[in-house]
């Protein structure tokens, strides 16, 4: 009984950690959009993560036959994650940080009715309260406070993309419990990791793309590492471990938070403004690509 209270408040404290990754991704990623196609961005970070956790995996001697144990699960979780995750670059270069954030608030609300649509799951009404009422707090900032907007369900080419980004995305808190079959954390995480790569080659080669960025600067290599490590790797390890211990709800409603902590990022380190007066020119390409 202890053990799975324990349990439970661990996977609320490594969601918590999750939305502070979440926010950073959208943050950083926000100054690299253009510069990079988001198929590339979403290939090099997954490509890293794989090869950093494997490399932990061969040398802790922890690697073993699970992985292949049905494979076919790993390409669905690395799908969703890779869906989600180019959509989102895509998102970033056509719309503000705060308005993906607050789209990516909607998740637990969309998370809650996938679950009832596909796994016919029965929710209280207490929790179907409180999320519509967030999600009203989220569509207020994405329809710019506007009623007229909402009417007419108007939003822009990023806003949409990102929606359906993290409806896709909210079907993983459902979908990874139902397909672990009790391997260990990391292996899951690095299968998803591996299958998300080979997704996004298979993308790169049929669209025709250049696997080297044309744009390379430093603060790009940071961006990588950063996604690789915090937002791959620390991302799906946490909600393999929540997902796996306390409802798909529960889990997603953690994505509420993100908005707060974008804003709370901007607001007390002034460093959006900042960073493009002072460092645009050290750390990125002096022209950016300019969308018509």
């Amino acid at each position: 009984m202890i053990y799975a209270v324990n349990e439970k408040i661990k996977s609320h404290l490594i969601m918590l950690l999750f939305s502070l990754f979440v926010a950073g991704s959208f943050v950083f990623g926000k100054f690299y959009a253009e510069l990079i196609e988001p198929e590339i961005l979403t290939f090099y970070r997954f490509l890293l993560g794989a090869t950093l956790l494997g490399l932990y995996l061969i040398f802790t001697k922890r690697l073993s036959r699970d992985l292949f144990f049905k494979p076919w699960r790993y390409l669905i979780l690395g799908g969703i994650y890779s869906i989600y995750f180019v959509f989102m670059f895509i998102a970033l270069r056509y719309t503000s940080t705060i308005s993906t954030s607050a789209i990516f608030a909607l998740m637990p609300f969309a998370t809650l009715i996938l679950d009832s649509m596909i796994f016919n799951k029965k929710s209280h009404s207490l929790i179907w309260l409180a999320l519509c009422i967030s999600s009203v707090g989220a569509l207020y900032i994405v329809f710019d406070g506007s009623l007229i907007n909402a009417l007419n369900f108007k939003l822009d080419f990023g806003e949409l993309i990102f929606l359906i980004g993290t409806i896709v995305y909210s079907s993983y808190a459902l979908f990874q419990p139902r397909l672990n079959f009790g391997e260990n954390l990391l292996i899951t995480t690095f299968g998803v990791l591996t299958a998300g790569t080979f997704i996004l080659a298979m993308s790169i080669i049929i669209q025709g793309l250049d696997f080297t960025p044309t744009n390379i600067s430093i603060g790009l290599v940071f961006l990588i590492i950063y996604l690789a490590i915090f937002a791959s790797i620390g991302t799906i390890l946490c909600l393999n471990f929540a997902s796996s211990r306390i409802p798909g709800t529960n889990v997603m409603a953690y994505s509420l938070l993100i908005p707060f902590w974008v804003l709370d990022f901007y607001f007390y380190t002034g460093i959006h403004k900042y960073y493009l007066e002072t460092y645009q020119d050290c750390f990125m390409p002096s022209r950016l690509p300019q969308h018509t």
